[in-house]
């Protein structure tokens, strides 16, 4: 399979800002602007006095502040008087029908704003003023989920947020995460859904014990026991992605996206009866894709465009068994971490922490065994801020990219056209799900 690709349609895919294709189907979809951590006093000081910052998505700026509630505002960033950056307003607690709510106060000429963007005062104006009441700042719904503050960018009342498992556990059972990488949206969520890439860009050299193995050992996705056993053995998954290297694909259309298959036979020439390891994975449209992280555990991870040239992801990780332990898991990924920005510790700045002597005895790619999102990081970011995809040749194994690339060009005309994207792209039907597996059958 050879899709060549010209620069207009690769133009097209990528671009998220107002006005553009892309954007115009981004905002049909809730979609994340932080994580309910970056407001913790205990976790962020500076949010002690001040819970207010300012966020980027789809090529807009805004800031995004707490509620007494509990709840989240986001306005626009810049004054609606005369477009001074509210990044740095005065954060400040006023009385709105008797209750306590967050405004903020533009430090230049001292405009107030209520949460839902009311203008509250404009007081260097005659106090006969009406302009007050004839000004109002950009303003956003919001919504808390497993951790994470989702906002709604459409023009149209929201839709129901889709009925993923990640959304209905319970706190005990889910925890979130993000990362920030310094590329496009697109080519960050296509490595999700990519299912040949682990047997390469993850492999590990050597195998562990896994009796000796914990449970927050890094990487643990492709350390850990697959599923099954073979001929009563325990397989862990770093010798079936480095054994089994040639996974059959099946993409299957769905109602929400994809579901993606691959099927890693121990013997290929046994057409019938080979036991074969199986992995599913979901993708969700526009951006998510859900992945097996153990027999109990999923990871579903939903991709922001920051900008053109910039993404964040959002990982939620949820356990069907049991609660997490989630200082552990924060400490395992913040060792890794630069804060307050979640960018990562390694990148093209110190060429993703490679390492020739690591790659010639111990993992594929050179870039660490403790950390594998630094994996992908490199893949996706090693393209450029924008990878140009006229220049690629995609073969068998990449069905489910070509596939989705056809989808969201399509999903791109009928947003164009200011209607509701059809079925299968809406998320407002989803049942509870889907559901992962990772093992031998």
């Amino acid at each position: 399979m050879i899709q060549l690709m010209d620069k207009s349609r690769n133009e097209r895919l990528t671009q998220v800002g107002i006005g553009s294709a892309g954007g115009a189907v981004m905002r049909q979809f809730w979609q994340p602007v932080a994580l309910v951590e970056e407001f913790d006093p205990e976790i962020n000081p500076a949010m002690k006095n001040r819970p207010l910052k300012a966020v980027r998505a789809l090529g807009q700026d805004f800031v995004l502040f707490k509620q007494p509630s509990g709840l989240f505002s986001l306005l626009d960033k810049h004054c609606a008087h005369r477009g001074a950056d509210l990044s740095f307003a005065r954060f400040e607690i006023v009385q709105i029908n008797h209750a306590p709510q967050a405004a903020v106060r533009c430090p230049f000429h001292g405009w107030q704003y209520a949460g839902d963007g009311t203008c509250l005062e404009t007081p260097a104006e005659p106090s006969n003023s009406t302009l007050c009441q004839r000004v109002r700042q950009g303003n956003y719904p919001t919504t808390i989920k497993s951790g994470v503050v989702f906002a709604w960018f459409g023009t149209e009342a929201p839709p129901p947020f889709p009925a993923l498992d990640c959304y209905a556990a319970p706190a005990t059972h889910s925890f979130a995460f993000k990362g920030l990488w310094q590329c496009n949206w697109l080519q960050a969520f296509e490595v999700g859904i990519d299912p040949a890439h682990p047997s390469f860009l993850h492999r590990f050299l050597h195998d562990v014990d896994l009796d000796e193995m914990g449970n927050n050992v890094a990487g643990k996705q492709f350390r850990s026991a697959a599923a099954g056993e073979v001929a009563g053995e325990r397989w862990p998954m770093s010798r079936v992605m480095r054994e089994l290297c040639q996974p059959k694909i099946d993409v299957v259309s769905t109602d929400y996206g994809m579901q993606l298959t691959a099927t890693r036979k121990l013997n290929d020439k046994d057409l019938n009866n080979s036991q074969a390891h199986v992995r599913t994975t979901h993708a969700v449209f526009p951006h998510t894709f859900i992945i097996p992280l153990s027999e109990t555990m999923t990871i579903t991870q939903i991709h922001l465009p920051i900008d053109d040239t910039h993404t964040y992801w959002y990982s939620i990780f949820t356990s069907t068994g049991e609660a997490l332990n989630h200082a552990a898991m924060r400490e395992q990924r913040a060792r890794h971490t630069n804060f307050p920005e979640y960018s990562p510790k390694s990148g093209k700045h110190n060429q993703w922490g490679f390492s020739a002597d690591e790659q010639a005895s111990r993992t594929y790619l050179g870039m660490g065994e403790d950390d594998i999102n630094v994996h992908d990081q490199w893949a996706v970011e090693g393209m450029g801020a924008i990878q140009d995809r006229t220049k690629e040749n995609l073969g068998s194994s990449d069905a489910a990219i070509a596939r989705y690339r056809r989808w969201l060009l399509d999903a791109m005309d009928t947003a164009l056209q200011g209607k509701p994207l059809p079925e299968p792209m809406s998320q407002a039907d989803l049942q509870s799900g889907p559901k992962t597996f990772d093992g031998f059958r």
